[in-house]
């Protein structure tokens, strides 16, 4: 099918797949938001006016309902913004959006689907997962953010999708997972469940949180994962609104949250992603400066 120019290879039934998996996870106008998901993971244009021809010719969606549908992804922790990136040579384009891998929203969803699509519906969703996963791969390379072993992205995201990117990748390799992380909200769900999806994944995670707020949590985590985790802590707020994340040597994030009166219940990010080695060692020392001064669980 042709949109002017632009080719899709995006069909209705990848749409209403992710349609159904949204709505089980709640999300604002999942028609929406499955829309603009799935023409990105699939087509990955670099204009709105492609992603607006596609929508209005499979699902009669315009550009206000579209552009509300991005928003929900936003919120939902199912997309980041990309701000700028410096010494990549991917050309991000214009509408430049970094989704999670479609294999994460899967896992994270497919038992509570199993209840309410037919068996042959569930199946068919399961086998075109191949198909998503392999697209999403092709536009957003190893890691989910286009590059691979030169330059950064500075991104604007939620906690949530940070959590859906680190998930992603160790599921894809074992690494040490170091994280820095606030504790407010970390032990709530869902984020406390990805967390244990983690080192479920035998993941082996080092853990340092700023408050002392939740130290009974972390206790009963620790003792539930023994060596696949290590948790450290400031008792007070030390490090301030800073977050990092790094993941061996392939990946790390550099960032801070951004305090927001109007809706403070879901803070945003504003942080830096690097593959480059170098850059991967600095905050690896910068880690392992603060958790030499942070104290161990108590007994």
């Amino acid at each position: 099918m042709g949109c002017g120019e632009f080719k899709t290879k995006v069909k209705l039934d990848y749409i209403q797949d992710f349609e159904m998996m949204f709505e089980r996870m709640k999300v604002d106008r999942p028609r929406e938001a499955a829309t603009y998901y799935t023409i990105l993971i699939i087509d990955c244009p670099k204009e709105f006016s492609d992603y607006l021809k596609i929508a209005e010719e499979l699902t009669n969606i315009t550009r206000r309902p579209l552009e509300t549908g991005r928003s929900s992804l936003m919120r939902y922790g199912l997309i980041a913004e990309v701000l700028f990136t410096a010494n990549a040579d991917e050309d991000f384009g214009r509408e430049s959006y970094l989704p999670v891998n479609p294999r994460v929203i899967w896992e994270d969803i497919k038992e509570n689907l199993k209840g309410v699509v037919a068996p042959d519906t569930y199946s068919s969703m399961q086998s075109r997962l191949n198909e998503y996963s392999a697209a999403y791969s092709e536009h957003f390379k190893t890691y989910g953010i286009k590059i691979k072993r030169e330059g950064n992205v500075t991104l604007r995201y939620s906690g949530k999708w940070i959590l859906y990117n680190i998930l992603n990748n160790c599921m894809d390799k074992k690494n040490t997972l170091r994280m820095q992380i606030g504790g407010e909200r970390f032990f709530e769900e869902p984020f406390v469940r990805y967390f244990k999806m983690f080192l479920d994944l035998n993941s082996k995670v080092e853990l340092l949180i700023d408050t002392e707020a939740n130290i009974d949590v972390a206790k009963a985590l620790k003792k539930a994962y023994g060596d696949n985790l290590d948790i450290r802590y400031f008792s007070e707020d030390t490090s301030g609104t800073m977050r990092n994340y790094v993941f061996g040597k392939e990946l790390a994030v550099n960032g801070i949250k951004i305090l927001s009166e109007s809706d403070p219940k879901e803070p945003i990010y504003v942080g830096t992603a690097y593959v480059n080695l170098e850059d991967i060692e600095v905050l690896n020392t910068k880690f392992e400066n603060l958790w030499g001064l942070a104290k161990k669980l108590p007994v």
